[in-house]
Order: structure tokens, then C-alpha cells, then sequence
């Protein structure tokens, strides 16, 4: 076990309200451990006051991000972050009493990041459980969701994907990834390729069963089905393939699905396309470092199948 501290990252816009109902829980589990524990709530330019929160929770320490978006904001949080441990959370989660403790016992020396078990905060239900991935129509999918209900309880889980609503992370290896990349600004996937990226350098993903943190949903992204989300959501999926994909046989997968739903997704691939230059120096970086091919990923995540119940 290594000397344990977390930095708990908060990312807001304009989620003063979700935040005065949150915050307290999110004290208490720091409250409720032993673990060296810190709170930072990095604000993106809200127009709703949240920075004047800092006189009701002292001891949350309230960050403005001068850029915008998801990807500078968390960055922010985590250079200024004092753990060697990055917890994120949306400003809309409910951390249980025991999360921290719950976790713990994860964190060793070779740690890179841990997907939590989540559930939605209205009925109870789980949300989220292990993150699966396979290559389908041109693109890779995270969907796939193993809730609990489905596992051993006498088995360790890799996961292949983390929620974004709550994740864990090694600062160090944080910082080695270069943080979330802003390429994907203002918001979706940036979780998706960081993890990615450690996945692709031999690193693993733990699942954590045990923690049961309460989502609200929708308080980051407040419209999932607006027309901003939709094309993000389209343009960052392109973002992600050209990237991070380095398998011969899924790239040209991918060029015959592009070529397909080209009519469908052009605003998309032209938005994907005024980064081109980024998106290929990145490329080049992420393919030196890789000693994990895409293929064998997903074969990884197949072998893991013969476990669930």
C-alpha cells in the first residue's frame, strides 16, 4: 500500500444547485476517512454565482477556468491538486459515506485508474458498472455496461472504460498522459481517451464494486440531445478514431463506414478536420508510446466474458 492522498476534482457550469446539494456529501466521505483528502471545484465560467459558494464551504477550495471547457477546467483542478490520487465527479453525484474508504485498498504502487459502480440517484438502480469495448461500424464502442448483478463476488474486474461522473486516477500517470486532452473541448470522450491512452501503454483499469456514489445526471452536460451535444458527440467520435487508432484492419473498418455515413455526419468530419494537424502530431505521439494494439484490447475484454454470471 502506498501513502495515500486524494484530490477530489469537481467539474461545474453553471451548477450552483446541484453543488449546494452535493457538497455536503462529498465533506462527509472526506470527513468519514483517514485518507488525507482535498475538495477542488473548478468553476467554467458560470453565470450563476458559483464562486460565491466558497463562503458557504470554506473548506472547498473554488477555481475559475479562464479557457472553457470540460478538458482545460479538470486539467486546471489537476495541476493544482496536492494528492497523488485524482478523484472526478460531476457536480451532480452524491459520494456515499464509505466511497473513499471503499477504494482504498486499490491504490498501489502501480495504479493507473479505477471505474466506479454508480447509480442513478432517484430509484436506486445501477447505472454503471464495468465499461466494455468492441469495434463496431467503423468506431470503437464503450457502451457496454456489466453491472453487478452479473459478476463473481470473489473476482477482480478490469474495466475498459471509466464514467466520467466518477472516476479515479494516478496524478503521476495523470500528468504522463498530459491530462485530458483539449482537443475534445468543450466536453465528450476526454475521459474515454485518457483512460484509452493508459490502456494502450500496458496500464489497467480497476473496477471497483463496491462504491455506490448517486448521479443525478445531466447536471454537466444539461442537454445530451441538443444539437451542440449531438454534433460533439459525432465530431469527437472521428477525433478519437484518427487519434488513437493504429490497427490496419479497424482503420479500414473505419474509412468504408466513413465513406458511408459521410452525407450524415459531413458537419462532423469538417469539424474533426480544422484540427487535422493536432489530431496527427498527436497521433504520432500516442502510436510511439503504444505496447498495446487496439485488437488485443478487445480481445482482452472478450477473454473477461467467460467470468461475468
Amino acid at each position: 500500500m502506498i501513502n495515500i492522498s486524494i484530490s477530489i476534482i469537481i467539474y461545474s457550469k453553471n451548477g450552483r444547485h446541484h453543488l449546494t446539494e452535493t457538497l455536503p456529501a462529498t465533506i462527509k466521505a472526506c470527513q468519514n476517512t483517514k485518507i488525507k483528502t482535498e475538495i477542488i471545484v473548478i468553476d467554467d465560467n458560470s453565470q450563476d454565482n458559483t464562486l460565491d459558494l466558497q463562503k458557504i464551504f470554506p473548506q472547498v477550495l473554488f477555481l475559475k477556468n479562464i479557457s472553457a471547457g470540460a478538458c482545460s477546467a479538470r486539467n486546471l483542478g489537476a495541476s493544482k491538486a496536492k494528492g497523488n490520487i485524482l478523484l472526478f465527479i460531476d457536480n451532480d453525484v452524491f459520494l456515499n459515506r464509505d466511497f473513499l474508504d471503499d477504494a482504498v485498498k486499490y491504490f498501489n504502487k502501480n495504479f493507473f485508474a479505477a471505474a466506479c459502480c454508480g447509480y442513478w440517484a432517484f430509484d436506486g438502480r445501477q447505472l454503471d458498472g464495468i465499461k466494455t469495448i468492441e469495434f463496431k461500424r467503423g468506431f470503437p464502442r464503450f457502451t457496454g455496461n456489466i453491472l453487478n448483478n452479473r459478476l463473481q463476488d470473489n473476482k477482480n474486474y478490469l474495466s475498459f472504460g471509466v464514467q466520467g461522473a466518477y472516476f479515479f486516477c494516478s496524478k503521476e500517470k495523470f500528468d504522463t498522459l498530459g491530462g485530458f486532452d483539449t482537443l475534445f473541448e468543450p466536453y465528450l470522450l476526454e475521459e474515454t481517451d485518457l483512460v484509452y491512452r493508459g490502456l494502450k501503454r500496458g496500464w489497467h483499469i480497476d473496477y471497483i464494486n463496491q462504491t455506490k456514489p448517486l448521479h443525478k445526471c445531466g447536471g454537466t452536460i444539461q442537454s445530451k440531445i441538443s444539437p451542440k451535444t449531438k454534433f460533439l458527440s459525432k465530431r469527437n467520435r472521428y477525433i478519437f478514431v484518427w487519434k488513437n487508432i493504429h490497427s490496419k484492419s479497424l482503420l479500414i473498418k473505419h474509412i468504408f463506414w466513413l465513406i458511408l455515413r459521410l452525407p450524415y455526419d459531413f458537419k462532423a468530419v469538417i469539424g474533426a478536420l480544422k484540427d487535422i494537424k493536432k489530431i496527427l502530431k498527436a497521433r504520432k505521439a500516442e502510436k510511439s508510446a503504444a505496447v498495446i494494439q487496439d485488437t488485443d484490447l478487445i480481445s482482452q475484454c472478450k477473454a473477461q466474458e467467460q467470468f461475468y454470471v
